[in-house]
């Protein structure tokens, strides 16, 4: 079983997953695979070609955060980050998958994928999927403390992003992330036992 897990940036999708890791699921995160998909040096010459060699170090390294200040300056320049990244990034992400279900055929595997939506049809890669939501200001807060970027960014940030109610309409579970972590993590405890029991239903 492959569940997605996605939502917008600063929603809580992190802690839900350590919920769901809890109870054995295995948790790939989309952008752990993305930071291994930008190192590879094809990648990078693609990137420096569309948004170009400023957004590298002068060691010849991606500069990340100038790298999104730009990408995420329009949906023009969001869309072709998307264009080069995306496909090695989903190929690399299935393969961990596939491995996965491979060494271990009846552990669920969770994908915590911020994009799995706006990427295209999320049902082509996971069985279920989680979307998690949260106010505006709490997602903002959440996201400055993480990455330590300016508002504008933030901002930006989450234009790049669908609203909530697009991503809702797709759910099979949503779960409201606008209280306390412990709250949040008991919401994420019930989403993950309907889960495994829908699921057992399925077989039996």
């Amino acid at each position: 079983m492959i569940v997605g897990v996605t939502g917008g940036i600063g929603s809580g999708k992190s802690t839900v997953c350590k919920v769901f890791a809890s109870y054995g699921a295995l948790v790939i995160d989309a952008d752990t695979v993305g930071h291994e998909t930008v190192k590879d040096p094809d990648v990078i010459a693609e990137l420096v070609t569309v948004f170009g060699s400023d957004i590298l170090t002068e060691s010849g390294e991606l500069n990340r955060r100038e790298l999104g200040r730009r990408a995420f300056a329009s949906d023009v320049s969001k869309d072709q980050l998307n264009s080069v990244v995306w496909p090695p990034l989903r190929k690399r992400m299935r393969r961990q998958i596939e491995e996965a279900l491979v060494d271990q055929p009846g552990r669920a595997v969770v994908l915590d994928a911020a994009l799995l939506v706006e990427r295209g049809d999320p049902k082509g890669i996971c069985d279920v999927l989680v979307v998690v939501t949260a106010p505006e200001m709490a997602r903002k807060a959440r996201t400055a403390a993480r990455l330590g970027i300016s508002e504008e960014e933030i901002k930006a940030r989450m234009k790049a992003q669908l609203p909530d109610i697009d991503k809702v309409r797709l759910a099979d579970y949503v779960i409201e992330n606008a209280s306390s972590v412990e709250d949040v993590e008991m919401k994420a405890t019930e989403v993950w036992q309907k889960i495994v029991s829908d699921a057992s239903g399925c077989m039996n």
